[in-house]
């Protein structure tokens, strides 16, 4: 069986080999529909590929669309959702309504599967994400010494954008996965792995020497 590609708020540029929708008529748009209030026109489990650039920053609340996502996915279908990030500048133009980061997959994927499991009617397996950083940060941060995921964590400006590819699985049984982490200096340029050091995992006397040095700076 022959299964759907679609590409949500696909605007002028529709990904290739996909079909398009978009709340606009304009050329590459297959079907004009609100995507935060009217239902996919798709058959339940008819899509295997679901694409989304730029799109999700412009909804006031996706959660409904997300479901509908569910509901069209065949077992195993492929996620692949792009959003500017949000500790850069781009995400706060007009008519973003909405600053993604790693929390919002992380709470729907990682940390309360159980609760989202019951609005998604399926367990969303969340795989990677991939940052985006143009390449005179990269320059920069190296010439500080700087590790990538430091900078991720705790500075602004560092990510243009980012991507989250997630599986769509339904009866899944198996463990809560973490997702990798990979950066690249475009969407179609050779990705690498982005080291991550657990800061959780502190020893008992480095925690009170952090404490005793910062107040101390008072």
């Amino acid at each position: 069986m022959t299964y759907l590609k679609i590409d949500l708020g696909c605007g002028s540029c529709k990904k290739e080999g996909t079909i398009g929708l978009d709340i606009f008529a304009q050329p590459g748009v297959d079907y004009v529909l609100n995507l935060e209030t009217e239902p996919l026109p798709f058959p339940d489990q008819s899509v295997d590929y679901v694409y989304s650039s730029h799109c999700l920053e412009h909804l006031t609340n996706p959660t409904k669309l997300f479901a509908e996502i569910s509901r069209v996915c065949v077992d195993g279908a492929k996620l692949e959702i792009w959003t500017p990030y949000t500790w850069e500048n781009s995400a706060f133009i007009i008519d973003h309504k909405l600053f993604f980061n790693e929390d919002h997959y992380l709470h729907m994927c990682v940390w309360f599967v159980d609760f989202w499991e019951k609005i998604l009617n399926a367990r969303w397996l969340l795989k990677e994400f991939t940052y985006i950083v143009e390449a005179d940060i990269l320059v920069e941060l190296y010439q500080s010494k700087i590790s990538l995921d430091k900078a991720i964590r705790y500075y602004k400006g560092v990510v243009k954008e980012f991507c989250v590819n997630i599986e769509v699985k339904r009866g899944y049984k198996g463990e809560t996965i973490q997702p990798k982490k990979f950066f690249a200096v475009q969407r179609f340029a050779e990705r690498y792995l982005i080291p991550s050091k657990n800061s959780k995992n502190i020893k008992e006397n480095e925690l009170n020497e952090a404490i005793e040095w910062l107040s101390a700076q008072q």
